[in-house]
C-alpha cells in the first residue's frame, strides 16, 4: 500500500453571485478507461502520512465544510435528470451555465449560452426571455448586481467581437452592446479601479497592434465607457517599452484578483506563448523581479521550467529545456499559501523551448506578481504523459481541452487549497499548496474525449464535498457526467448524449427546492428536444459550494477571496 495525504484553505461556500467586488495546444496508463463502469484512480507522491490506498483510490479526507441542517449522509445519491431544456439546434462551446434569481422574485432562473443566443429558462422548462447574439458565445455568461441601484441581477457576455450586456428582464443595458476585437473569448468581472462598482474586462483572439505595442486586454465601465488606461499597451498605461511579449489569448484566459493588496482587482491573463500579462485597474503593467535579467516587466518573464534559466531569459539547449505555453490557460487568483497575500494559479502545456516537441504534458504554476516564485513551486508541478487535448479535432467544431485549473479545500488537515486539473493524459489530479500530487483519477484512455474543467460542491450534506466533472467527445455516445468523491474515488458515472459537454457544469439549487442540481449545457442541440439537461442530486444541499460553475463564480473571474 501507498501512503497519501491532501489539504486546504476554508473557501467553504463560493458565492454563486458574487457582488460588486488557440485553438492549440504524457501515454496514459493502463487502468481502466472511458467504455467501463470503473475507471481507475493512481496515486500521487507518497508523503509520511495521510490516508491510505483502498480499493484503487484514497480514503477521503475529513470534511472540509460545516454540514447541511440535519447534517447529512455520507452518501451520494444518483444525479437524475429534473428536466431537458430545449430549443433549436444550435450547438454551444465552453460557455458554462448561470443559476441565479435575475428578477428577486424568488425563483432562479438558468441562463444559457449556445451560438447566436442566450437563452433564460425556469426549471420547469419555461422559457423567461432571450437574446439573439449573432455569433457564437465561447466564454460563460457573467451574471451579477453589476449596476448599482438598477433592480435585480444584469447578464453580460461576449460573442464574437461584442460584448453585451442585458437588465433582469433581458433588455440592453444603455451604452451596450460595445464592440472590440473579434474573438473575444474571455469575459470576466469584478472592481478593477477600486470604485466600489464592476467592471467588465474582455481578451481577444486578435491582438491590437498600435504605436509600437499589442494589446488583448479591454475593459469597460458598465455604461459601455472604457476604463481609463485601456487598453494598456497600445496607449501608453502599462510602462511597459521593452520585451512586451504579448499575442493572442484563448479559452477563457482570464482572473482578476487583488495580487497587490490595494483593495481593487488586478487583470491576469494568459495567452498564446510562454509569457503572461498581469496588469492593475490603470493598465499599469506590473514590474518584474530584479532577479530575471532583462525584462523591467512581468510581460517580459519568459516561463521556463528551470528557475536559472527562466531569471536568465533562455534556454541553454532549447531542444531538451521545458517550458510553458498558455495558449488554452484558464487561470486562478488564491492565497496558495495562507500569508494573506494572493499568488497567480496557472495550468499550461508543456513544450522545449523550441517548440518542435510540443507533446510533454501539462504543469502547474504557481507565482508571485513579480514572476518569482514561492519556495513550493520553484519548479512547476508537472504531469508529463500525453493522450490528447492539445490540438481540436478538425472539422467537427469540436476543441482541444481548456488547460483550466480549479481552486477548493478538500481537506481541512493539509494547509493550504487543493488544486484540482485535467492533464493530457486522461486523468484528473489533485495537487496540494505545496506541489504534491494527492490523487489522480484515469476518466479515459481514449484520445478523443476530453473534459472543460472540474467542479467542487458537497452533494450529500454531510460537509464533504465531491469533484464533479463532464466529458466531451467528437465521436457520440463516449461522454459522461461523473462524480468522484474528495480521495478521488468514482461514486457515479452517467453516459452522456451525443457528444457530450464541452462546457463546464454548474451546481447550484435551480427550482428553488433546497437541493442541488447540476446543469450541463450539451455541445448539441437536437431541435426541440433536447439542449440542456438539468439532474437533481436527492438530498443534497447548499451548504458547501466552493468552485460550483465555470471559472468559480459567475462573475467567471477566478477569483478566491
Amino acid at each position: 500500500m501507498r501512503i497519501l495525504s491532501v489539504g486546504p484553505m476554508g473557501l467553504c461556500v463560493l458565492m454563486m453571485v458574487a457582488v460588486g467586488c488557440s485553438d492549440d495546444d504524457g501515454q496514459g496508463d493502463n487502468s481502466n478507461g472511458e467504455n467501463s463502469n470503473q475507471p481507475g484512480v493512481d496515486s500521487g507522491t507518497t508523503p509520511d502520512s495521510g490516508p491510505i490506498l483502498q480499493d484503487g483510490g484514497v480514503i477521503p479526507p475529513a470534511p472540509s465544510c460545516e454540514p447541511a441542517p440535519g447534517g447529512g449522509s455520507p452518501d451520494v445519491a444518483e444525479p437524475t435528470v429534473l428536466v431537458t431544456l430545449a430549443d433549436r439546434w444550435h450547438e454551444s462551446w465552453l460557455a458554462s451555465p448561470a443559476v441565479a434569481d435575475l428578477d428577486e422574485d424568488g425563483t432562479p432562473e438558468i441562463v444559457i449560452a449556445r451560438a447566436e443566443l442566450l437563452l433564460v429558462w425556469h426549471a420547469d422548462g419555461s422559457e423567461v426571455w432571450r437574446a439573439d447574439t449573432g455569433g457564437r458565445t465561447w466564454s460563460s455568461p457573467v451574471v451579477g448586481d453589476l449596476v448599482a441601484g438598477s433592480p435585480g441581477l444584469e447578464v453580460a457576455l461576449a460573442a464574437r467581437d461584442t460584448i453585451y450586456a442585458f437588465d433582469a428582464d433581458g433588455n440592453d443595458l444603455p451604452g451596450f452592446p460595445v464592440i472590440w476585437r473579434d474573438e473575444l473569448r474571455s469575459l470576466a468581472a469584478g472592481d478593477i479601479d477600486g470604485d466600489g462598482e464592476p467592471e467588465l474586462v474582455a481578451v481577444t483572439t486578435s491582438p491590437l497592434n498600435d504605436n509600437n505595442q499589442r494589446d488583448i486586454i479591454i475593459a469597460y465601465h458598465m455604461d459601455g465607457s472604457l476604463v481609463a488606461g485601456f487598453p494598456p499597451n497600445t496607449t501608453s498605461a502599462s510602462g511597459c517599452d521593452d520585451r512586451c511579449y504579448v499575442t493572442g489569448g484563448y479559452d477563457q484566459n482570464l482572473a482578476l484578483g487583488d495580487v497587490n493588496g490595494d483593495g481593487a482587482l488586478d487583470i491576469f491573463a494568459t495567452q498564446d506563448n510562454a509569457y503572461l500579462s498581469l496588469h492593475d485597474g490603470t493598465g499599469f503593467a506590473f514590474d518584474a523581479n530584479p532577479i530575471f535579467d532583462h525584462p523591467t516587466k512581468f510581460l517580459g518573464v519568459r516561463f521556463l521550467h528551470d528557475y536559472d534559466l527562466a531569471q536568465q531569459g533562455w534556454a541553454n539547449d532549447e531542444d531538451t529545456a521545458d517550458q510553458a505555453h498558455f495558449t488554452n490557460s484558464a487561470p486562478a487568483v488564491a492565497d496558495v499559501d495562507g500569508d494573506g497575500t494572493y499568488e497567480l494559479v496557472v495550468l499550461a502545456s508543456v513544450q522545449n523551448a523550441a517548440q518542435t516537441d510540443r507533446l510533454r504534458g501539462v504543469a502547474l504554476w504557481v507565482l508571485h506578481p513579480d514572476g518569482s516564485r514561492p519556495a513550493a513551486w520553484v519548479t512547476p508541478f508537472h504531469a508529463p504523459d500525453y493522450l490528447a487535448g492539445l490540438w481540436d479535432y478538425d472539422g467537427t467544431n469540436v476543441v482541444a481541452a481548456t488547460n483550466q485549473v480549479t481552486v477548493a479545500d478538500l481537506d481541512p488537515d493539509r494547509t493550504g487549497p487543493e488544486f484540482l486539473f485535467a492533464g493530457f493524459d486522461g486523468r484528473i489530479h489533485c495537487v496540494d499548496a505545496v506541489a504534491t500530487e494527492v490523487w489522480s483519477f484515469t476518466y479515459t484512455t481514449d484520445d478523443r474525449v476530453l473534459t472543460g474543467g472540474v467542479l467542487v460542491a458537497d452533494l450529500s450534506g454531510d460537509g464533504s464535498p465531491e469533484v464533479v466533472f463532464a466529458s466531451y467527445s467528437p465521436d457520440a455516445d463516449k461522454s459522461h457526467l461523473f462524480v468522484l468523491d474528495s480521495g478521488g474515488n468514482l461514486l457515479h458515472q452517467l453516459l452522456l448524449p451525443m457528444r457530450g459537454s464541452m462546457a463546464v457544469p454548474t451546481i447550484a439549487d435551480a427550482d428553488g427546492d433546497g437541493t442541488l442540481e447540476i446543469v450541463v449545457n450539451l455541445k448539441d442541440g437536437e431541435d426541440q428536444q433536447r439542449m440542456v439537461l438539468v439532474y437533481t442530486v436527492p438530498g443534497s444541499a447548499d451548504n458547501c459550494l466552493i468552485w460550483p460553475t465555470g471559472r468559480g463564480n459567475l462573475l467567471r473571474n477566478g477569483f478566491v477571496p
